[in-house]
C-alpha cells in the first residue's frame, strides 16, 4: 500500500490533492500542511518545529493548526499552541494542559491513538474523527499528524493541521439521516 508521501512522487508529476488516499476524504488544507511538512524537512526525516513555525506557508493554515509537546515520562502529549478556529470550536482553553487531562481526549480515545501513531511511525498519519460539539454544521473532523523533530531524527512535537467536514444537507435543508414520521 503506498504512503501519502509516495504518492506525491507517483510519476514525477501527481500530487496528494489529485491522487490522494482512496476512501480517505480529500482536503486541500491537509494537503497543503502534508507539502509544508516535506519542503521543511529536507534532507532530515523529520522538521523541526522552529522550521515549520517560521515558514509563511504556515499562517493561512494556522488558525486550524494545534501544536503538542511530547512528554516523555509519563508518554503525553501538552498542548503548545491552539490555533483560533480550533479554540473558538473547542470547549475550553487547553493550552498548557495535558492531553492525558483532558477526560474525552486521554486514552483510550481516538485522539490519542492518532497522536501515539504519528510518534510511532515517525511518519506524518491522517485521521478522521467524529465531531462532537454545538456546531450542527460540522460532522467530523479530518486531520493530519505531522512530526516534528529538532535534531532531525527524535519526535518532540506533534503539529496537527485540522479542517472540517460540512454536513451534508438535502435540497430542502434538511440533514439526510433526518427520521421521518
Amino acid at each position: 500500500m503506498m504512503d501519502l508521501m509516495q504518492l506525491t512522487t507517483v510519476a514525477g508529476m501527481a500530487t496528494a490533492a489529485r491522487t490522494g488516499l482512496p476512501g480517505y476524504p480529500q482536503s486541500d488544507l491537509l494537503t497543503r500542511g502534508h507539502q509544508l511538512w516535506l519542503a521543511a524537512r529536507g534532507a532530515t526525516e523529520m522538521p523541526a518545529l522552529s522550521h515549520i513555525a517560521a515558514s509563511a506557508q504556515l499562517e493561512p493554515m494556522r488558525p486550524q493548526t494545534l501544536v503538542f509537546a511530547l512528554e516523555h515520562t509519563p508518554f503525553d502529549f501538552r498542548y503548545v499552541e491552539i490555533g483560533s478556529r480550533m479554540m473558538t470550536l473547542s470547549n475550553d482553553d487547553y493550552t498548557g494542559k495535558l492531553l492525558s487531562e483532558v477526560p474525552h481526549q486521554r486514552p483510550p480515545s481516538l485522539v490519542w491513538d492518532h497522536l501515539a501513531a504519528a510518534v510511532d511511525a515517525r511518519a506524518p498519519v491522517r485521521g478522521v474523527l467524529p465531531y462532537v460539539g454545538r456546531s450542527r454544521d460540522i460532522a467530523s473532523i479530518l486531520h493530519i499528524v505531522l512530526p516534528l523533530a529538532e535534531d532531525g531524527e527524535t519526535v518532540d512535537h506533534l503539529l496537527v493541521c485540522v479542517d472540517l467536514a460540512q454536513v451534508v444537507r438535502l435540497q430542502d435543508g434538511t440533514h439526510p439521516f433526518t427520521q421521518l414520521g
